[in-house]
């Protein structure tokens, strides 16, 4: 049950792919990030509104995801991959003029959830994409290699975003609207079709039936909800946390992400050659975040630099085990005609973890407002019991990984 570590095999579909992650996440990841601040400093909004609005955002992306995972496996890859980031370059634009002009808040939500529906609509089709072009025993090298070039922009992205921020936040959604750009035509250019429909509509029905009656995907979806509630509280949490309440430079913000990025680029691959070579996705998932609980335990008592850095610094190792398997487990378990659906249908109930954190986090950051460090405690003792729960799934997935490798032999042994 060997993984292949090496990525100078994959098909140069994974690599356009993770060219262009790495534009979007130069471009596009401070505006995530900065969000909850534009909210909260520019319009003056509450922590637990900012978290609704936030957390809706999410819940929004979760249901365009279901639905684009089944538009994908219906009409193939490259369409979606293309034609739904056109309206985002205009969309980019008409946020950097509405926070130019303080416009309405309700027209600026209204344009950043437009920005949320049309990034939703692309994320299955590029994550059903590398699995289309790899083999069950190098896909983690794949999404890895993803991750890789996402995060090398990611290194340099959210910095950019705090540098320009001074000037105003609006400066960030304009380089959003440049980057998004270039992504398009370079997916325009040179992406190819990975998957060719058959004659044979895919209906949601049947979709349904498939996944509810498979009991790993869905222990894996419910467990993947507990992990949504918690890690979200490393992004609009952290960032409200460290400027509103403790009174941080923002530009502190952009260092620790600019860390993120930089770990991941030198320490990936290192660790994607131990993940290939010792134990499954799984169980280095269940490690990973073990490693995000103990870093959650590093914010109970400071807000320094120095400790906001080592707590980045953990949380992005355990990153580093966790995040690549995602993707990697769910096109696994899925039947190869389901893999966009099932990325949509899983990344439906996530986000919906994802919306009840930012709403309970903000809201409970704002409850225990004088004493923090019990916020903190509690993100760190749930994280860690969700570390747990990977652990006990292992077995089942080992039994899926392997009768998925075995069978995967057999077809390549009869063409």
């Amino acid at each position: 049950m060997e993984n292949s570590y090496r990525l100078s095999g994959l098909d140069r579909r994974v690599w356009l792919l993770g060219i262009t992650r790495f534009i979007r996440s130069f471009g596009r990841g401070s505006t995530f990030i900065l969000l909850p601040l534009v909210l909260t400093l520019d319009y003056g909004q509450s922590l637990l509104s900012t978290g609704l609005i936030i957390g809706s955002g999410t819940l929004l992306m979760a249901i365009v995801q279901y639905y684009a995972g089944i538009w994908t496996d219906r009409i193939g890859r490259r369409k979606i991959l293309v034609f739904t980031q056109i309206p985002n370059i205009l969309l980019y634009l008409l946020i950097f003029y509405f926070i130019s002009v303080h416009a309405f808040l309700l027209i600026l939500i209204s344009a950043w959830f437009g920005v949320v529906i049309f990034n939703a609509l692309q994320f299955p089709a590029v994550q059903a994409t590398v699995a289309d072009v790899t083999r069950v025993e190098n896909r983690l090298a794949g999404f890895t290699a993803i991750r890789l070039m996402a995060n090398l922009g990611f290194a340099v992205g959210p910095l950019t975003g705090a540098f320009l921020a001074g000037f105003g936040f609006q400066y960030i959604f304009l380089l959003a609207s440049m980057t998004n750009i270039v992504e398009v035509l370079l997916l325009y250019r040179f992406m190819r079709e990975s998957h060719f429909p058959g004659v044979n509509v895919i209906s949601r029905k049947a979709i349904n039936l498939s996944y509810r009656r498979d009991t790993l995907f869905v222990s894996f979806i419910i467990a993947g909800i507990l992990y949504s509630i918690l890690s979200v509280q490393r992004s609009s949490a952290l960032t409200i946390y460290t400027v509103v309440l403790q009174n941080q430079p923002i530009i502190y913000i952009g260092y620790i992400w600019a860390l993120n990025g930089l770990e991941v680029v030198l320490l990936q691959v290192p660790f994607l050659r131990l993940m290939s070579k010792y134990m499954n996705p799984m169980i280095w998932r269940s490690v990973g975040v073990a490693f995000g609980g103990v870093s959650f335990v590093l914010l109970l008592h400071s807000t320094s630099l120095a400790i906001l850095l080592i707590f980045m610094f953990v949380s992005t190792i355990g990153e580093d085990f966790m995040a690549p398997t995602t993707q990697s487990i769910v096109t696994t378990i899925a039947p190869k005609e389901y893999r966009g659906s099932y990325i949509g249908v899983y990344g439906l109930y996530t986000s919906s973890g994802t919306f009840g954190g930012s709403i309970i986090g903000l809201g409970l950051l704002s409850y225990l407002y004088g004493v923090p460090s019990q916020f903190w405690s509690i993100v760190a003792i749930a994280t860690v019991a969700v570390a747990l729960v990977y652990f006990a799934m292992n077995p089942s997935y080992r039994r899926r990984f392997s009768r998925i490798a075995s069978d995967a032999r057999a077809d390549i042994k009869q063409s």
